[in-house]
C-alpha cells in the first residue's frame, strides 16, 4: 500500500484524497495529503486540504496552522479565506475578525458560498440582522439546496426573536437532510420558543422513530415534556439522553431539573452537583437549578447563596437590573438608606415583602422600587417606607443616587431567613387590609354566620399548556362548590363571563360575585375581600398569595415551588397555608377529591370565630 502511494502521481493522491475526505474518512484522505507534503512542502492544495481534514477531525488549531500556510504560499485562493473564516469560527473568534477574513475572500471570488455563509453569521452575531438577511435570501435563491443557508437563515431568525418565521427554515433542512437529526432538533428548539408543544411533539415522534438511540434527539424530546409540565415522562428521555452521552453537562441539568419539578428533590441535587463538575467554568444555568435544588431540601444557606443566579441565566424570566451603588450584605443601616427592588411577580414580590419589618429594624431609612400593584398592598402596611416606580433608563441602569446600598427583595432572606427556624421567630401577620372595607363585603353575604366563607380561584390568567395542567377549568372546579353548604366568593381575577355565568347557573344560592371588585388591579379591595373569608382555595397564583400573607386558612394546589415549601410539606411562609400536589401524571381534575377531602378536614369544626376576630367583630 505505502509503495503504491509513493508511485501514485501528485494530482493523483489529491483526486483519491478529496475522494476519502467527501466520504468523511478524513484521517486516511490526511495520510495522501501528508504524503505529497513530504516531497512538496509548499504544495498548497496539499496544506489546505490537509488543515480542512483537521478542522473535520475536531482540531481547529491545527487546521489553523496548515490553511494559514497555504495563503501564504498562495494569497489569492478564495476558498482558502472561506475555510480559514470557518476555522476561526470554531475557535470563538470575534465577528468582526471573521468579517475581515470573509471579504478577502468575497473580493477574489464574490460568489463564493461558503464565505458569504460565514459572511451572514457573524453580521447576525452583531446584530446588523438586515445585512445577514440579504446575503441568506440570495443564498437559498441561488442555492435552493444548500443546507447550511436554511440552517444559519433558522439561527439568524431565531437571533432576531423571530422563532415563528426561522421554524420554516429547520423544516426545509429537514426535507432536505431527513437522515441528520440536527435539523431535527434545531426545529425543535424552535418550536418550543413559539410553544408549539403538539406539533413539536408529532415532529420529534418521527425523529425518535428514525434515531432512537441519539442522545441529542432524546434530550430534545425531554425538554419538551419538561416545558409541557409532563415530568414523569420528560425523566425517562433525560435518563436515556445521559446515558448516551454521560459527560454533556446539559443533559445532566435537564435531568436534574426533571427530577426537581416531580419532587425527586434529593436525586435532583446530586445530578446538578454532577452537571457542575462536568460543565468547564461557571454556568449560572447551573447554579440557579442548585440554587432550587437546595432549597427544596431544606439547605437554606447553600440556596439562598446561589439564588442570585437567576439573573444571569438567559431562561429565566426575571428583571436584571444594575446599579452603581453596592450591593447590601449585612452591614449597619442605621444611619443608611436602602433600595429595596423586585425582579419577579406580585405573589414574589408580596411574599417576600414580609421580611420589611425586619429591614425596618435595622435600616435607618428604605426606599422600595416595584410594579404598583404590589405598592399599593404594602403602603398600607409600612407607612415609613417610601415607594416609588423603579427609577431606571432602558437598558435597565439605576438613574437615581438616594441611597447608600441595594438589595433584592427575595435576595435578603439569606439574611433574614437563613433557616426554617428564622420563620418561626418573626412577626404574624405582616399586612394590613382596609377593614371598613372587608366589614363591608362580609355584610352582603347573606348567613354568614351561619356558614363558611370560602374564597376560591382556579387557575392564573396565563393559561400556556406547561402551566395548565396545573389549573381547573370552572366544571373542573365545580365539585369543591358543590361538596358542601357554604358560601363560595370568586377571587379569580380576569374571569370570563363564560365562567361566571356557569357559576350562577349551577351554584345560584352558593355562588357570590363581586362584579364592582377589580380583582386583578385594585388589590386593596381584592385583599379586603379575601380578608372576609373564613377560608380560601386557590392555583398556584397571587390569589394565594394574598390570602397567606393576610393569615387566611388556605389550601393553594400547584407544581413544586422550592423557593416557597423551601422543603417543608407547606410554605414556612404561610403558616395558615395548605400546599397540595395535584398528580404528575393525570390531570388536574382528577386531584379534585383531595381537595375537598382535604377541606372537609379543616372545616369540620368550623366556627365564624377566627373570621371575626379578624374583622374587629
Amino acid at each position: 500500500m505505502a509503495t503504491n502511494l509513493k508511485q501514485m502521481s501528485t494530482r493523483d493522491k489529491l483526486v483519491e484524497g478529496v475522494k476519502l475526505q467527501e466520504a468523511g474518512e478524513y484521517s486516511k484522505a490526511q495520510r495522501f495529503y501528508r504524503q505529497i507534503l513530504r516531497t512538496e512542502p509548499k504544495n498548497k492544495d496539499a496544506l489546505h486540504l490537509f488543515g480542512v481534514a483537521y478542522r473535520q477531525l475536531g482540531k481547529p488549531k491545527k487546521a489553523l496552522e496548515y490553511i494559514q500556510k497555504a495563503i501564504a504560499v498562495d494569497p489569492n485562493q478564495s476558498a482558502f479565506y472561506a475555510n480559514l473564516a470557518r476555522t476561526m469560527m470554531d475557535l470563538g473568534t470575534d465577528p468582526d475578525s471573521l468579517l475581515a477574513v470573509t471579504e478577502k475572500a468575497l473580493v477574489l471570488d464574490p460568489k463564493q458560498r461558503e464565505a458569504r455563509n460565514i459572511r451572514a453569521i457573524a453580521l447576525g452575531r452583531l446584530e446588523r440582522f438586515e445585512e445577514a438577511e440579504n446575503i441568506l435570501q440570495v443564498l437559498v435563491v441561488e442555492y435552493p439546496n444548500d443546507i447550511d443557508a436554511y440552517q444559519n437563515f433558522g439561527q439568524l431568525l431565531l437571533d432576531a426573536k423571530r422563532p415563528e418565521h426561522a421554524v420554516n427554515f429547520y423544516f426545509k433542512a429537514v426535507m432536505l437532510a431527513p437522515d441528520d437529526p440536527k435539523n431535527y432538533i434545531l426545529r425543535a428548539r424552535c418550536r418550543l420558543q413559539t410553544k408549539e408543544y403538539e406539533r413539536s411533539q408529532y415532529e420529534l415522534s418521527e425523529a425518535l422513530e428514525r434515531f432512537p438511540d441519539n442522545a441529542d434527539v432524546l434530550h430534545e424530546a425531554a425538554r419538551l415534556l419538561f416545558s409541557m409540565n409532563e415530568t414523569n415522562k420528560g425523566i425517562s428521555f433525560a435518563r436515556q439522553a445521559l446515558a448516551q452521552d454521560p459527560k454533556d453537562a446539559h443533559k445532566c441539568v435537564t435531568l436534574g431539573v426533571l427530577l426537581l419539578m416531580d419532587g425527586q428533590s434529593k436525586d435532583a441535587l446530586k445530578t446538578l452537583q454532577e452537571a457542575e463538575r462536568l460543565f468547564p467554568g461557571k454556568n449560572p444555568s447551573i447554579e440557579w437549578n442548585q440554587s432550587l435544588a437546595y432549597l427544596a431540601v431544606g439547605d437554606l444557606a447553600n440556596g439562598w447563596k446561589r439564588h442570585p443566579a437567576r439573573r444571569d441565566d438567559p431562561a429565566s424570566l426575571v428583571t436584571r437590573r444594575t446599579f452603581e451603588k453596592p450591593l447590601w450584605k449585612g452591614e449597619d443601616l442605621k444611619d443608611k438608606t436602602i433600595l429595596i427592588w423586585t425582579d419577579q411577580g406580585l405573589g414574589d414580590a408580596l411574599k417576600s415583602g414580609t421580611m420589611l419589618p425586619d429591614l425596618e429594624e435595622r435600616a435607618g431609612k428604605i426606599i422600595v422600587e416595584a410594579s404598583p400593584k404590589a405598592m399599593r398592598v404594602m403602603k398600607q402596611t409600612f407607612p415609613k417606607i417610601i415607594f416609588r416606580n423603579p427609577t431606571m433608563d432602558k437598558e435597565k441602569h439605576a438613574t437615581a443616587d438616594d441611597y447608600d446600598y441595594h438589595a433584592n427583595i427575595t435576595d435578603i432572606a439569606e439574611i433574614f431567613r437563613p433557616t426554617i427556624d428564622s420563620f418561626k421567630l418573626s412577626s404574624w401577620p405582616v399586612y394590613n387590609f382596609d377593614l371598613q372595607k372587608a366589614r363591608d363585603y362580609l355584610q352582603r353575604l347573606t348567613g354568614h354566620d351561619a356558614k363558611p366563607v370560602i374564597g376560591f380561584s382556579w387557575r392564573s390568567r396565563n393559561l400556556a399548556a406547561n402551566r395548565a395542567r396545573y389549573y381547573l377549568s370552572a366544571p373542573n372546579f365545580a365539585p369543591i362548590l358543590a361538596s358542601r353548604d357554604a358560601i363560595f366568593v370568586n377571587l379569580q381575577y380576569k374571569a370570563i363571563d363564560k365562567e361566571i355565568q356557569f357559576f350562577k347557573t349551577n351554584f345560584p344560592e352558593q355562588f357570590h360575585n363581586f362584579d364592582d371588585v377589580d380583582l386583578f388591579d385594585d388589590l386593596i379591595s381584592a385583599g379586603s375581600l379575601t380578608a372576609c373569608c373564613d377560608f380560601v382555595v386557590s392555583a398556584n397564583t397571587s390569589v394565594a398569595d394574598m390570602a397567606g400573607i393576610l393569615d387566611i386558612p388556605s389550601i393553594r394546589f400547584g407544581q413544586q415551588e422550592p423557593p416557597l415549601l423551601l422543603g417543608q410539606n407547606n410554605p414556612p411562609w404561610y403558616p395558615s397555608m395548605t400546599y397540595m400536589h395535584p398528580y404528575t401524571d393525570r390531570p388536574c381534575a382528577d386531584f379534585v377529591p383531595e381537595i375537598i377531602a382535604e377541606l372537609d378536614r379543616q372545616l369540620e369544626n368550623w366556627t365564624p370565630e377566627r373570621r371575626n376576630q379578624r374583622l374587629g367583630l
